[in-house]
């Protein structure tokens, strides 16, 4: 073999063996990192191959076999030459722009480029085929014009990866851009050599080396695209640790410092303050009664609220200041340095002041207040924790205050704080050890004094204090949410009680049970009580489900669509202390309930006082007028009760019948026979 040709032979070889490394390579690296460009880079290089191996067989078929340029085998050979040449410029090319740019090449784009490549391919592969052209001809054909091609696509790449590797912090990108341009200006060479020999006749005998060129610079691309990628992944898991620090350090929704951050400023803070011996504010912030805009309209404007909280609270500080979410509607401010209390009262003031102004989230207009509680340091606590737990309390403080203010910690709270603590620790455990009771206080039809039904109220059998009534415990049950197991325990053991005295006592008794704002909340309420209702095997019409006014109306739509939720089991449901809420006319209409309970507020004085009277006399027509029964609680005298059945009051509640009473003293009740007054 002429030495021309076995050079020639030699650096396809090497370029073929090169590229089928590098697809095998590359196809590797997408497996694992499933980056799009390593796929484009890929079929870029096994294009490549596609080429080597093509061009291969047609000059073997030229100079082994002399078969001419017409031939099927040098035709179908060329032509596959070609569209594999283009097209791995097309996918090189992308490549490149995806590792640039972060972004996709453009699907359509991406198709049209890779169809326009292919259709020039084999148009310059199908030019001048036949004998009657010199070879030299062919070759300015499908060399040159693919050299030119090649030449301004790889100058392009590398004029756009020498911009991006400003922004890079290593090298690779510099040399895939210097491998890029040099390979660039080799294949502007074969396209003026093409030229030149068009002009001259011949070509250099040089010519038949440079293939071993292009294996070099085909082997610094491939280190550089190597490089490019690990480059790549190192950046790539940079930022995701980045990001993995900020998300364990900062609040994902509102981007404000989370609770483990603020804590750790606030220790550094409180190092600095002891050394230069200054003061540090602390601000505890709770949203007042968020949890109702969350449950009515949603976690999604909740969520937006809570970002429009953030920023507000932001514009109130100092840039020196750190606010934090420390969980849920929970917010913290840090002031580090600050001269007085009075300060930290004005800066309390000021966010609540500026929490005023509605928030427009959507097509919504929110109010909200706030309730603060502050301390500082180091009068009201020597570190980090101890200043948090106070300024807690102090948010209680307010709360109890009537909310929307700002409360200055004072040490009474501590010991208000602890008691809060063991009373729901000691309610807790006695759930656990059965030391909560039922008392029934019955339920007297006006007209005829006869029993007709029982409310359930819950007692504290505490094995200290004795018997407790609700109003010792139910706050901190409500508060620490205890009172959704223990009213669900009411209801069951209710329920049961009242399977037992329908046998044994009437099978027309009534039983009512009150439900807790926390219970009316609970998603599952509709499946608890169909649970009660079942277990017990009580017809679902005994039961009686009472739901306060001011309950009833923190949301009155949900609390529409529950009570027919609750409506369609069978049971009754009952309006507790109507008139000491805000319920409208319309709403009243509007709730699917059967009775209203008169608060005693309004019955105690019906005998001497006429606006009470009047008012009385008022809701029974109105009720009687919406097809409602009527119940007046807290019914002590006869005066009291001449008056309600006076006013066609339907049922009678209160000690001057009987007190709650457990169950052994409610069936004497019972058996007892009524007195003629009532008849």
């Amino acid at each position: 073999m002429p030495p021309f040709n076995l050079a020639v032979g030699l650096s396809f070889a090497a370029q073929t063996i090169g590229a089928v490394v590098m697809s095998l390579l590359l196809y590797a690296f997408y497996r694992q990192y499933r980056k799009e460009y390593l796929l484009h880079w890929t079929l870029g290089w096994t294009a490549m191959t596609v080429f080597h191996v093509s061009t291969s067989a047609a000059f073997m078929l030229r100079q082994t076999f002399d078969a001419p340029a017409d031939s099927p085998g040098r035709i179908f050979f060329a032509t596959l030459s070609g569209v594999a040449s283009y097209m791995q410029i097309g996918w090189l090319l992308f490549g490149v722009y995806q590792i640039v740019n972060h972004r996709p090449v453009r699907i359509a784009t991406a198709q049209r480029t890779l169809v326009g490549l292919a259709a020039a391919g084999l148009l310059t592969s199908l030019l001048f085929s036949s004998e009657d052209w010199s070879s030299l001809v062919r070759y300015a054909t499908r060399v040159g014009l693919r050299s030119g091609v090649t030449a301004v696509v790889f100058a392009v790449a590398s004029v756009a990866l020498w911009r991006a590797s400003r922004r890079r912090k290593g090298i690779s990108f510099v040399v895939l851009s210097l491998a890029f341009g040099a390979y660039a200006a080799e294949e502007l060479h074969y396209a003026l050599t093409a030229v030149r020999g068009l002009m001259t006749a011949q070509l250099d005998v040089y010519m038949a080396y440079l293939g071993y060129v292009d294996f070099l610079l085909q082997s610094v691309i491939a280190v550089g695209m190597i490089s490019c990628v690990l480059e790549d992944e190192r950046e790539a898991a940079d930022y995701a640790a980045a990001e993995i620090e900020h998300l364990a350090y900062y609040d994902a929704l509102t981007g404000l410092p989370n609770r483990p951050l603020f804590m750790d400023r606030l220790r550094m803070a409180i190092e600095n303050t002891h050394r230069t011996d200054q003061k540090l504010a602390l601000f505890f912030l709770d949203l007042d009664r968020f949890k109702d805009i969350n449950d009515s309209l949603g976690h999604s404007l909740g969520d937006a609220l809570l970002k429009g909280v953030a920023e507000r609270i932001r514009g109130c500080v100092r840039s020196g200041d750190t606010v934090a979410r420390f969980g849920g509607d929970e917010f913290t401010l840090l002031v580090p340095r600050i001269d007085n209390v009075e300060d930290a009262a004005k800066i309390g003031q000021k966010i609540i002041e500026t929490l005023k102004i509605p928030f427009v989230v959507g097509e919504r207009e929110l109010f909200v207040t706030t309730s603060i509680g502050v301390t500082i340091y180091p009068s009201d606590g020597g570190d980090a924790e101890t200043l948090v737990r106070n300024a807690d309390s102090a948010m209680y403080r307010a709360k109890e205050y009537g909310r929307d203010n700002c409360q200055l910690y004072a040490p009474a709270m501590n010991a208000q704080a602890l008691e809060r603590l063991a009373l729901e620790n000691a309610l807790r455990k006695a759930l656990s050890q059965h030391e909560l009771a039922l008392y029934y206080q019955p339920l007297v039809e006006a007209r005829t004094g006869a029993m007709i039904g029982v409310e359930a109220l819950v007692r504290w059998l505490h094995p200290e204090l004795g018997l407790l009534a609700p109003i010792h415990f139910i706050g901190a049950a409500e508060k620490s949410g205890l009172i959704v197991p223990i009213g669900e325990w009411i209801l069951r053991t209710a329920c049961k009680q009242l399977r037992a005295w329908h046998r044994k006592v009437d099978r027309d008794l009534t039983m009512s049970v009150n439900l807790s704002a926390r219970q009316f909340q609970q998603p599952d309420l509709v499946d608890v009580v169909r649970a009660a209702i079942t277990e017990s095997g009580i017809p679902p019409s005994s039961l009686t489900l009472e739901i306060t006014e001011s309950n009833a109306m923190q949301n009155a739509e949900n609390t529409i669509h529950a009570l027919r939720e609750l409506k369609s089991l069978g049971v009754s449901i009952a309006m507790d202390d109507f008139g000491t809420g805000y319920s409208s006319l319309n709403y009243l209409k509007r709730f699917p309930i059967d009775t209203l309970k008169l608060d005693k507020m309004f019955v105690q004085d019906v005998a001497s006082d006429p606006s009470d009277a009047a008012i009385v006399s008022a809701v029974i027509t109105m009720a009687h007028s919406l097809r409602l029964k009527v119940v007046a609680e807290g019914v002590e005298t006869q005066a009291q009760l001449e008056f309600l059945r006076a006013e066609r009051c339907d049922v009678i509640q209160g000690y001057f019948f009987s007190q709650p009473l457990p169950v052994d003293q409610l069936e004497r009740f019972a058996e007892q026979p009524k007195s003629g007054t009532y008849t």
